[in-house]
């Protein structure tokens, strides 16, 4: 498997491999969803600094399995469910799990190289919350199935959209359906 083929080599060559798993433009835009395609230029200047945190995670030790990324995933992180939303429907990506915890961040293959959507997770929280931290903060709780995950979607759709009515009636419905929940 190619992750523990990763995770056997030494650190700089660990590094040069996670460096090649930016998504070019071209897969980005077959790979992600509307309005979600915009925030390319965001990951790609954000790609470099997600690169130590992947090198080190697979210089850790352990097992390493990988299964389909999908909506409602139990043992995702709330970070994979979310980033859910950027992909088209039942579209083939991937999570792993390292000594049986979540590497987080979602697996995406090209028809040549894997590639990782390490980062967007981070800027669609950071645009939700300059709209509103209060509403971003609530975000943050979705990404699991429920109610809470369905109204995130409409608020992070409605916030890269510009849809000021339907981000700020979702934020409402927010507070109500995710308010009472932790993290």
């Amino acid at each position: 498997m190619y992750l523990r083929g990763v995770a056997r080599l030494d650190t700089a060559a660990r590094e040069r491999e996670v460096s090649t798993w930016i998504a070019d433009e071209a897969t980005w835009r077959r790979a992600i969803v509307e309005p979600y395609r915009a925030l390319w230029p965001d990951y790609m200047r954000s790609f470099d600094a997600r690169v130590p945190a992947l090198v080190a995670r697979l210089g850790t030790a352990g097992a390493i399995t990988t299964r389909r990324h999908y909506a409602g995933d139990a043992r995702g992180t709330l970070a994979q469910g979310r980033l859910r939303w950027a992909e088209p429907v039942q579209a083939p990506s991937y999570v792993a799990e390292l000594a049986g915890a979540p590497i987080d961040t979602v697996f995406i293959f090209d028809g040549a190289h894997w590639r990782v959507l390490a980062g967007l997770d981070e800027i669609v929280l950071a645009h939700v919350k300059s709209l509103d931290r209060a509403c971003g903060g609530l975000v943050e709780l979705a990404g699991a199935l429920g109610p809470c995950t369905e109204v995130g979607w409409v608020i992070a759709d409605a916030a890269l959209r510009a849809d000021d009515v339907r981000f700020a009636h979702a934020c409402k419905l927010a507070a109500t359906l995710c308010g009472n929940r932790s993290p």
